[in-house]
């Protein structure tokens, strides 16, 4: 399977289908921007539903990240790690707009953001289990 990445406000956008290809884009994208804000990554499954199907991270944090999935049905989630106390407040590039980052969403490490995003493209869309999910109501 291949999915989307964008990030920024047409910054840029890649198609990758294999780990290797996510994990050079990430740190592309990362290396390329250490001396910006944090960029939040959004990576969209190919045939979703009514809702495009998609999780976002943040890259570029020395410390946290965040991790967000919509599934084909409009639910969405926050993902987490239990033991991970909340994280710093931090501002990011979400599509050109700084943002900032809420701690209760950052507890999330850099490592398992990535791990999340490998999960998201091998299995075809379906929401990571690296961290654990708080729905969104």
């Amino acid at each position: 399977m291949s999915i989307d990445i964008t990030w920024g406000r047409g910054d840029g956008a890649a198609s990758v289908s294999t780990v290797a290809e996510l994990d050079g884009a990430l740190d592309t994208i990362s290396h390329a921007h250490s001396a910006q804000l944090p960029y939040c990554v959004t990576l969209v499954a190919p045939g979703g539903g009514e809702f495009p199907v998609m999780l976002d991270i943040c890259i570029g944090h020395p410390e946290r990240s965040f991790v967000y999935h919509v599934a084909a049905d409009g639910s969405s989630a926050w993902g987490y790690q239990p033991d991970l106390e909340p994280g710093p407040t931090f501002t990011f590039d979400y599509a050109g707009t700084p943002t900032d980052a809420w701690p209760e969403r950052t507890r999330v490490t850099n490592a398992t953001a990535r791990q999340a995003a490998r999960q998201f493209l091998t299995r075809g869309g379906q929401r990571p289990d690296a961290v654990a999910w708080e729905t969104v109501e």
